[in-house]
């Protein structure tokens, strides 16, 4: 038996049409993804949830209000809407996020997850340190360039969208970050 997945632009008409379960789909279909998200820049578990919850709500009230308008994709609105209420929490705070680069530096140094000796973690631990230290002497904009294509896998089309930029303007952040990454760290290639 085959299922036919539906497109969140089927569910979000169909929420609009006042299908209640549709909405309950997204809000599945999308969960981890934003919890993360939202998770990662404010690293705090509770108001991650009070966040996600927030960015519903903020949805519903955008369609019941009939301001809700079906362009562009439906991720990228849905992530836009949690990002901003972050960075508005975190306005709020007056402080930055704090972002965790352990997967980062990996993924800069290339290293996979695996079984590693004692030196080889204590190495990986440096690494990390000296590139969340790097990461974070970056212009902002860079720095989230990089967060957002290593840290949370976003491509960059994605990130463009994420960041309100033209895709040649994501591609140029990330070459520009991957240049200040290699001299801040002294490495040749990265």
């Amino acid at each position: 038996m085959s299922t036919v997945r539906i497109s969140d632009a089927e569910l979000v008409s169909k929420y609009v049409q006042g299908h209640e379960p549709a909405l309950e789909r997204l809000v599945l279909r999308h969960a981890d993804a934003l919890l993360h998200k939202i998770y990662l820049k404010v690293q705090d578990p509770e108001l991650t949830q009070d966040i996600h919850q927030e960015t519903w709500i903020k949805f519903v009230r955008a369609v019941k209000a009939g301001e809700y308008t079906e362009k562009g994709s439906f991720p990228a609105f849905i992530h836009r809407v949690a990002t901003n209420l972050a960075y508005d929490y975190l306005r709020k705070q007056k402080r930055s996020p704090e972002l965790s680069m352990e997967r980062c530096g990996d993924a800069i140094m290339g290293v996979e997850d695996g079984h590693m000796n004692a030196e080889e973690e204590a190495l990986r631990n440096q690494w990390h340190a000296d590139v969340k230290l790097a990461v974070e002497q970056l212009p902002e904009d860079q720095r989230e360039v990089v967060f957002l294509r290593i840290y949370a896998g976003l491509s960059f089309k994605e990130i463009a969208e994420e960041t309100g930029v033209g895709i040649n303007t994501a591609l140029g952040r990330m070459r520009y970050a991957l240049v200040n990454l290699r001299k801040i760290l002294g490495v040749e290639s990265v």
